[in-house]
Protein backbone atom coordinates (compact mmCIF):
# COMPACT_ATOMS: atom_id res chain seq x y z
CA UNK A 1 0.00 0.00 0.00
CA UNK A 2 1.74 3.35 -1.12
CA UNK A 3 2.33 5.15 2.11
CA UNK A 4 1.39 9.02 2.59
CA UNK A 5 4.08 10.58 3.10
CA UNK A 6 8.01 10.02 1.98
CA UNK A 7 10.48 11.56 4.58
CA UNK A 8 12.91 11.76 2.72
CA UNK A 9 16.90 12.23 4.20
CA UNK A 10 20.30 12.32 2.64
CA UNK A 11 23.13 10.71 5.33
CA UNK A 12 26.63 11.38 4.52
CA UNK A 13 28.80 11.65 7.77
CA UNK A 14 26.32 12.06 10.32
CA UNK A 15 26.65 9.31 13.13
CA UNK A 16 26.59 12.00 15.80
CA UNK A 17 23.55 13.32 15.26
CA UNK A 18 22.20 10.41 13.05
CA UNK A 19 19.88 8.58 16.31
CA UNK A 20 18.33 11.70 17.57
CA UNK A 21 17.01 12.66 14.08
CA UNK A 22 15.74 9.18 12.93
CA UNK A 23 14.16 9.35 16.61
CA UNK A 24 12.11 12.07 16.09
CA UNK A 25 10.67 11.06 12.03
CA UNK A 26 10.06 7.52 13.71
CA UNK A 27 8.09 9.06 17.05
CA UNK A 28 5.85 11.07 14.68
CA UNK A 29 1.94 11.22 15.47
CA UNK A 30 1.48 10.94 12.21
CA UNK A 31 2.04 7.58 11.25
CA UNK A 32 1.32 6.78 7.56
CA UNK A 33 5.34 7.26 5.62
CA UNK A 34 8.08 5.46 4.29
CA UNK A 35 10.86 7.16 5.55
CA UNK A 36 13.64 6.84 2.50
CA UNK A 37 17.18 7.13 4.05
CA UNK A 38 19.33 7.87 1.62
CA UNK A 39 23.57 7.39 2.53
CA UNK A 40 25.67 8.78 0.40
CA UNK A 41 29.03 7.08 0.51
CA UNK A 42 29.28 8.13 4.11
CA UNK A 43 32.95 6.39 5.91
CA UNK A 44 31.85 6.80 9.30
CA UNK A 45 29.76 4.33 11.27
CA UNK A 46 26.28 6.42 9.89
CA UNK A 47 25.03 3.05 8.30
CA UNK A 48 25.42 1.12 10.81
CA UNK A 49 23.63 3.17 13.09
CA UNK A 50 20.59 2.93 10.50
CA UNK A 51 20.89 -0.44 10.13
CA UNK A 52 20.48 -1.00 13.80
CA UNK A 53 16.61 0.12 13.51
CA UNK A 54 14.02 -2.39 12.76
CA UNK A 55 11.37 -0.30 12.19
CA UNK A 56 9.66 -1.12 8.75
CA UNK A 57 9.12 2.26 7.09
CA UNK A 58 13.10 2.75 6.83
CA UNK A 59 13.94 2.04 3.21
CA UNK A 60 17.77 2.48 2.78
CA UNK A 61 19.78 3.08 -0.25
CA UNK A 62 23.06 3.43 -0.49
CA UNK A 63 24.74 5.48 -3.64
CA UNK A 64 27.56 3.22 -5.07
CA UNK A 65 29.95 7.02 -4.89
CA UNK A 66 29.32 9.94 -2.96
CA UNK A 67 27.02 11.69 -5.62
CA UNK A 68 26.49 15.31 -3.85
CA UNK A 69 23.39 16.79 -1.99
CA UNK A 70 21.52 17.38 -5.49
CA UNK A 71 21.88 14.63 -7.11
CA UNK A 72 21.16 12.29 -4.00
CA UNK A 73 17.93 14.36 -3.56
CA UNK A 74 17.28 13.57 -7.04
CA UNK A 75 17.23 10.00 -6.77
CA UNK A 76 15.28 10.16 -3.55
CA UNK A 77 12.36 11.94 -5.19
CA UNK A 78 12.55 9.24 -8.05
CA UNK A 79 12.40 6.54 -5.48
CA UNK A 80 9.43 7.97 -3.16
CA UNK A 81 6.54 6.21 -3.34
CA UNK A 82 4.14 8.93 -1.79
CA UNK A 83 2.64 12.17 -3.05
CA UNK A 84 4.14 14.22 -0.60
CA UNK A 85 7.59 14.30 0.64
CA UNK A 86 8.65 15.51 3.38
CA UNK A 87 12.88 16.75 3.99
CA UNK A 88 14.93 15.78 6.89
CA UNK A 89 18.38 16.49 7.40
CA UNK A 90 20.74 14.15 9.57
CA UNK A 91 21.32 16.57 12.01
CA UNK A 92 17.99 17.96 12.92
CA UNK A 93 15.27 17.23 15.09
CA UNK A 94 11.62 16.80 14.23
CA UNK A 95 8.80 17.92 16.88
CA UNK A 96 6.24 15.22 17.04
CA UNK A 97 3.23 16.54 15.29
CA UNK A 98 5.54 17.94 12.58
CA UNK A 99 4.51 15.42 9.69
CA UNK A 100 0.71 15.82 10.78
CA UNK A 101 -0.09 19.43 10.70
CA UNK A 102 1.99 19.67 6.94
CA UNK A 103 0.02 16.86 5.83
CA UNK A 104 -3.52 18.02 6.61
CA UNK A 105 -2.07 21.86 5.40
CA UNK A 106 -1.79 20.67 2.13
CA UNK A 107 -4.61 18.28 1.81
CA UNK A 108 -7.12 21.09 2.75
CA UNK A 109 -5.06 23.73 0.36
CA UNK A 110 -4.60 21.86 -2.90
CA UNK A 111 -3.17 24.92 -4.75
CA UNK A 112 -0.23 25.14 -2.37
CA UNK A 113 2.81 22.92 -3.40
CA UNK A 114 5.24 23.50 -0.65
CA UNK A 115 4.43 24.26 2.62
CA UNK A 116 7.29 24.74 5.53
CA UNK A 117 7.72 26.30 9.33
CA UNK A 118 9.89 28.14 11.77
CA UNK A 119 12.29 26.44 13.21
CA UNK A 120 14.68 27.19 16.71
CA UNK A 121 18.61 26.74 15.81
CA UNK A 122 20.65 25.18 18.15
CA UNK A 123 24.62 24.34 18.05
CA UNK A 124 26.20 20.75 18.14
CA UNK A 125 25.32 20.78 22.17
CA UNK A 126 21.50 21.30 21.35
CA UNK A 127 22.13 24.65 23.06
CA UNK A 128 19.84 27.31 21.75
CA UNK A 129 21.20 30.02 19.43
CA UNK A 130 17.66 31.93 18.37
CA UNK A 131 14.63 32.24 17.37
CA UNK A 132 13.95 33.84 13.75
CA UNK A 133 11.21 36.56 13.88
CA UNK A 134 9.88 36.65 10.44
CA UNK A 135 6.19 36.92 9.12
CA UNK A 136 5.05 34.44 7.19
CA UNK A 137 3.06 36.55 4.32
CA UNK A 138 6.78 38.08 4.07
CA UNK A 139 8.00 35.15 2.56
CA UNK A 140 7.26 35.03 -0.82
CA UNK A 141 8.16 38.61 -1.42
CA UNK A 142 11.74 38.27 0.56
CA UNK A 143 12.49 34.77 -1.88
CA UNK A 144 13.47 36.88 -4.50
CA UNK A 145 16.52 38.47 -1.72
CA UNK A 146 17.11 36.06 0.50
CA UNK A 147 16.14 32.21 1.52
CA UNK A 148 14.26 32.27 4.85
CA UNK A 149 12.56 29.16 4.52
CA UNK A 150 14.55 26.02 6.38
CA UNK A 151 15.33 23.09 4.04
CA UNK A 152 14.25 20.08 6.44
CA UNK A 153 11.18 22.08 7.25
CA UNK A 154 9.83 21.52 3.87
CA UNK A 155 7.09 19.25 3.05
CA UNK A 156 6.18 19.49 -0.67
CA UNK A 157 4.53 17.70 -3.23
CA UNK A 158 6.16 14.94 -5.52
CA UNK A 159 4.72 15.79 -8.97
CA UNK A 160 5.24 20.07 -8.43
CA UNK A 161 9.58 19.19 -7.73
CA UNK A 162 9.70 17.27 -10.57
CA UNK A 163 7.57 19.40 -13.13
CA UNK A 164 10.24 21.91 -12.08
CA UNK A 165 13.01 19.67 -12.62
CA UNK A 166 13.74 19.12 -9.33
CA UNK A 167 17.63 20.14 -8.05
CA UNK A 168 19.47 22.03 -10.47
CA UNK A 169 22.13 23.35 -8.90
CA UNK A 170 25.39 21.58 -6.84
CA UNK A 171 25.16 24.80 -4.20
CA UNK A 172 22.14 26.82 -2.73
CA UNK A 173 20.31 24.11 -4.25
CA UNK A 174 16.94 24.59 -1.77
CA UNK A 175 16.95 28.38 -2.63
CA UNK A 176 16.92 27.37 -6.03
CA UNK A 177 13.76 25.16 -5.79
CA UNK A 178 11.81 26.89 -3.55
CA UNK A 179 12.01 30.34 -6.00
CA UNK A 180 11.36 27.77 -9.01
CA UNK A 181 8.49 26.36 -7.22
CA UNK A 182 6.97 29.86 -5.95
CA UNK A 183 6.83 31.14 -9.73
CA UNK A 184 4.85 27.76 -10.47
CA UNK A 185 2.67 26.96 -7.71
CA UNK A 186 1.29 28.57 -4.07
CA UNK A 187 3.89 28.03 -1.42
CA UNK A 188 3.49 28.71 2.34
CA UNK A 189 5.21 28.60 5.76
CA UNK A 190 2.68 27.96 8.78
CA UNK A 191 3.95 30.37 11.26
CA UNK A 192 4.98 28.10 14.23
CA UNK A 193 8.08 25.87 15.08
CA UNK A 194 8.50 22.06 14.27
CA UNK A 195 11.44 21.72 14.58
CA UNK A 196 14.86 21.84 15.84
CA UNK A 197 17.68 23.28 13.53
CA UNK A 198 21.30 22.35 14.23
CA UNK A 199 23.68 24.27 12.93
CA UNK A 200 26.89 22.36 12.78
CA UNK A 201 31.22 22.35 11.94
CA UNK A 202 29.76 20.04 8.99
CA UNK A 203 27.27 22.72 7.97
CA UNK A 204 28.38 23.07 3.99
CA UNK A 205 26.78 26.41 3.11
CA UNK A 206 28.10 27.87 6.80
CA UNK A 207 31.22 26.22 7.09
CA UNK A 208 32.25 23.44 4.81
CA UNK A 209 31.02 25.37 1.36
CA UNK A 210 30.70 28.70 2.48
CA UNK A 211 32.01 30.65 -0.36
CA UNK A 212 30.64 28.43 -3.33
CA UNK A 213 26.95 28.93 -1.37
CA UNK A 214 27.58 33.04 -1.16
CA UNK A 215 28.59 32.85 -4.89
CA UNK A 216 25.17 30.76 -6.16
CA UNK A 217 22.87 32.59 -4.01
CA UNK A 218 24.93 35.95 -5.31
CA UNK A 219 24.19 34.72 -9.23
CA UNK A 220 20.47 33.57 -8.08
CA UNK A 221 19.29 36.67 -7.05
CA UNK A 222 20.74 38.34 -9.18
CA UNK A 223 18.84 36.04 -11.85
CA UNK A 224 15.62 36.69 -9.81
CA UNK A 225 15.80 40.43 -9.86
CA UNK A 226 16.02 40.25 -13.60
CA UNK A 227 13.19 37.76 -13.84
CA UNK A 228 11.02 40.60 -12.65
CA UNK A 229 12.25 43.30 -14.03
CA UNK A 230 12.70 42.06 -17.24
CA UNK A 231 16.24 43.04 -17.83
CA UNK A 232 19.90 41.51 -18.20
CA UNK A 233 21.33 43.99 -16.28
CA UNK A 234 23.52 43.38 -13.27
CA UNK A 235 23.43 45.13 -10.19
CA UNK A 236 26.57 46.18 -8.21
CA UNK A 237 27.47 43.11 -5.55
CA UNK A 238 27.38 45.54 -2.51
CA UNK A 239 23.54 45.72 -3.41
CA UNK A 240 22.50 42.39 -3.88
CA UNK A 241 24.80 42.20 -0.12
CA UNK A 242 22.26 44.84 1.28
CA UNK A 243 19.03 42.81 -0.10
CA UNK A 244 20.64 39.92 2.16
CA UNK A 245 20.99 41.54 5.35
CA UNK A 246 24.62 41.61 4.52
CA UNK A 247 25.78 45.69 4.93
CA UNK A 248 29.71 45.45 4.79
CA UNK A 249 30.25 45.62 1.53
CA UNK A 250 27.95 48.83 1.31
CA UNK A 251 29.09 50.03 4.23
CA UNK A 252 32.85 50.13 3.63
CA UNK A 253 32.57 52.04 0.45
CA UNK A 254 31.32 54.81 2.60
CA UNK A 255 29.39 56.41 0.08
CA UNK A 256 25.35 57.93 1.30
CA UNK A 257 24.96 58.31 -2.30
CA UNK A 258 25.41 54.69 -3.14
CA UNK A 259 23.02 53.62 -0.38
CA UNK A 260 20.19 56.19 -1.31
CA UNK A 261 20.83 54.05 -4.98
CA UNK A 262 20.37 50.96 -3.55
CA UNK A 263 17.28 51.73 -1.81
CA UNK A 264 15.77 53.38 -4.83
CA UNK A 265 16.42 50.30 -6.80
CA UNK A 266 15.00 48.15 -4.04
CA UNK A 267 11.97 50.24 -4.42
CA UNK A 268 11.88 49.22 -8.34
CA UNK A 269 12.23 45.37 -7.98
CA UNK A 270 9.26 46.27 -5.53
CA UNK A 271 7.05 47.63 -8.48
CA UNK A 272 7.92 45.16 -10.47
CA UNK A 273 7.13 42.29 -8.26
CA UNK A 274 3.72 44.16 -7.50
CA UNK A 275 3.34 43.76 -11.51
CA UNK A 276 4.26 40.22 -12.13
CA UNK A 277 1.26 37.86 -12.14
CA UNK A 278 2.30 35.23 -9.60
CA UNK A 279 0.29 32.49 -7.77
CA UNK A 280 2.08 33.77 -4.24
CA UNK A 281 1.23 37.52 -5.23
CA UNK A 282 -0.93 39.59 -2.55
CA UNK A 283 -0.25 42.92 -3.09
CA UNK A 284 -0.66 44.23 0.77
CA UNK A 285 1.62 41.64 1.76
CA UNK A 286 4.31 42.68 -0.59
CA UNK A 287 4.09 46.11 0.12
CA UNK A 288 4.49 45.41 4.16
CA UNK A 289 7.08 42.80 3.56
CA UNK A 290 8.68 45.86 1.07
CA UNK A 291 8.49 48.76 3.77
CA UNK A 292 9.56 46.34 6.48
CA UNK A 293 12.76 45.61 4.42
CA UNK A 294 13.32 49.23 3.52
CA UNK A 295 12.66 50.31 7.23
CA UNK A 296 15.04 47.79 8.50
CA UNK A 297 18.15 48.62 6.03
CA UNK A 298 17.96 52.70 6.25
CA UNK A 299 17.47 52.02 10.36
CA UNK A 300 20.74 50.00 10.01
CA UNK A 301 22.76 52.95 8.10
CA UNK A 302 21.18 55.82 9.85
CA UNK A 303 22.82 54.91 12.88
CA UNK A 304 26.09 55.09 11.39
CA UNK A 305 25.62 58.59 9.72
CA UNK A 306 26.39 62.25 10.80
CA UNK A 307 23.17 64.20 11.38
CA UNK A 308 23.79 65.97 8.20
CA UNK A 309 23.94 62.88 6.29
CA UNK A 310 20.89 61.37 8.09
CA UNK A 311 18.77 63.67 7.04
CA UNK A 312 19.97 63.72 3.47
CA UNK A 313 19.14 59.66 3.10
CA UNK A 314 15.75 60.29 4.84
CA UNK A 315 14.63 62.51 2.58
CA UNK A 316 16.12 61.02 -0.34
CA UNK A 317 13.84 57.63 0.19
CA UNK A 318 11.33 58.69 1.87
CA UNK A 319 8.32 61.13 2.09
CA UNK A 320 7.71 63.58 5.20
CA UNK A 321 4.86 61.64 5.90
CA UNK A 322 7.01 58.39 5.67
CA UNK A 323 9.68 59.65 7.86
CA UNK A 324 7.14 60.10 10.47
CA UNK A 325 5.67 56.40 9.91
CA UNK A 326 9.24 55.20 9.49
CA UNK A 327 10.05 56.64 13.13
CA UNK A 328 6.88 55.40 14.82
CA UNK A 329 7.61 52.31 13.68
CA UNK A 330 10.56 52.50 15.35
CA UNK A 331 9.78 53.19 18.37
CA UNK A 332 7.17 50.15 18.36
CA UNK A 333 10.02 48.15 17.33
CA UNK A 334 11.80 48.96 19.98
CA UNK A 335 9.35 48.33 22.84
CA UNK A 336 8.15 45.13 21.20
CA UNK A 337 12.44 44.19 20.80
CA UNK A 338 12.55 45.32 24.64
CA UNK A 339 9.57 42.80 25.50
CA UNK A 340 11.01 39.73 23.36
CA UNK A 341 14.84 39.62 23.83
CA UNK A 342 14.95 36.05 22.86
CA UNK A 343 14.41 36.52 19.20
CA UNK A 344 17.23 37.54 16.88
CA UNK A 345 15.62 39.12 13.68
CA UNK A 346 18.36 39.07 11.25
CA UNK A 347 22.22 38.04 11.33
CA UNK A 348 24.38 39.85 13.13
CA UNK A 349 27.21 41.76 11.60
CA UNK A 350 30.40 41.36 13.25
CA UNK A 351 31.88 44.22 12.00
CA UNK A 352 30.77 48.06 12.12
CA UNK A 353 32.54 50.47 10.04
CA UNK A 354 31.78 54.66 10.90
CA UNK A 355 31.34 57.18 7.94
CA UNK A 356 32.95 60.48 7.74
Amino acid sequence: MMPAVSVLMPVYNAQDFLAAAMESILQQSFRDFEFLIIDDGSTDDSVAIIQSYQDPRIRLCQNEQNLGISATLNKGIDLARAPYIARMDADDVAYPDRLQKQVTYLKQNPACAMVSSFVKVIDEQGKFVRQDDFKSEYFYYNLTFICWIYHPTVMYRREAVQAVNGYTKPYAEDFELFWQLSRNYRIHTLPELLLDYRVTSKSLHQVLRKEEYAQAQQEQIQRNIQYYTRTDKSLPPAFIDCYQYSFLPLLQEKKVHQIVACLKTLDGITQKILETENPNRNSQDIQKAAIYKKRYIVNFFLKRLAWPQRIYLLLSVFTLKDVVKFYRAQAIEAKRKKATPALQKQPHLSHELSFT
